[in-house]
């Protein structure tokens, strides 16, 4: 049999689960996000090396691995697609990864996290070229604009009382900033050539309890090309995943999403860095759960 990362075909019985949304609804500019979530589980099932080397462990040898692609979404207003991801993701009681899918997703597990967690005790921490701070979308969508739209997710995370912390932010409408330099939100902006060092951005980060967000066009387009609003100058493959080490490490992470990722014919690059992305969350979220992350 060959080797997979998803090995467990019991959802009952996960350690972790993987959770697709294909849902594009919303999109802005470039479309494909909707194919993002199964080219994700592609190269997860195929390409990915189970050993993660920065633990030097094999996390799918030793926890059990779902997988579950939710049905049903495309043609749903975002409205509705959020609440079926909410609903969906609360009958879990493992740790998920969500794959988008457009950002709004997310806004979906975090209800889900809302049910679970006290909203005040949990910090998003979002890597992402876009504040997504927005009330609505109506400044640029005429024709039926959302609060659940893909540049309101950490605006809706900010109404739910969760905390917020922005990394590798390049782009937001005069709106958005005014709304974090008001409330103090930490937000850490990239390509000005001052980009923050990861202790500073982990100090910025208020409480023990995190969910990480990360919008793919958070990174550089050199190292994720596939995604509907590339912007120049983000974070490096290197920083990024040093990253969500440290706050693997230090912090407790409650659930996670990896978003945005649109396949591009050219390159393989998005998927895979994704999939690599979602394999080190659930091997640190994992290995932490039982006392065994140690990076070396």
């Amino acid at each position: 049999m060959v080797d997979s990362i998803i090995n467990c075909p019991n959802l009952a019985e996960a350690d972790a689960i993987i959770v697709g949304a294909p849902y594009e609804q919303s999109a802005s500019f470039g479309t494909g996000a909707v194919e993002g979530p199964r080219a994700i589980v592609s190269c997860l099932d195929q390409q990915i090396e189970l050993f993660e080397r920065r633990t030097r462990t094999e996390p799918a040898r030793s926890y059990k691995i779902a997988h579950r692609m939710l049905s049903g979404l495309t043609k749903l207003p975002p409205a509705q697609m959020v609440d079926r991801v909410a609903t969906a993701l609360s009958q879990h009681q493992a740790f998920c990864v969500l794959l988008g899918g457009v950002h709004s997703v997310s806004i979906g597990a975090l209800q889900a996290a809302s049910r679970r967690w006290m909203p005040a005790d949990v910090t998003v921490v979002q890597i992402d070229a876009h504040l997504d701070m927005r009330h609505d979308d109506s400044d640029y969508n005429d024709r039926n604009p959302s609060q659940f739209a893909h540049s309101c997710v950490m605006r809706r995370a900010w109404d739910m009382g969760f905390r917020t912390c922005s990394i590798g932010v390049r782009a937001y409408s005069k709106e958005e900033s005014r709304f974090a330099v008001e409330r103090s939100l930490p937000v850490f902006e990239w390509g000005t050539g001052n980009d923050a060092p990861i202790e500073t951005v982990i100090a910025a980060i208020a409480t023990e309890h995190v969910y990480l967000t990360v919008d793919i066009d958070g990174f550089d387009p050199s190292v994720a090309p596939g995604t509907g609003t590339p912007v120049p100058g983000g974070l490096s493959w290197a920083y990024g995943s040093a990253l969500i080490e440290r706050v693997s490490l230090e912090k407790t992470v409650i659930g996670a999403d990896i978003v945005e990722v649109a396949p591009i014919t050219e390159s393989n690059l998005t998927e895979y860095g994704a999939a690599q992305l979602c394999y080190n969350l659930l091997s640190y979220n994992l290995l932490k759960k039982h006392k065994k992350l140690i990076f070396v």
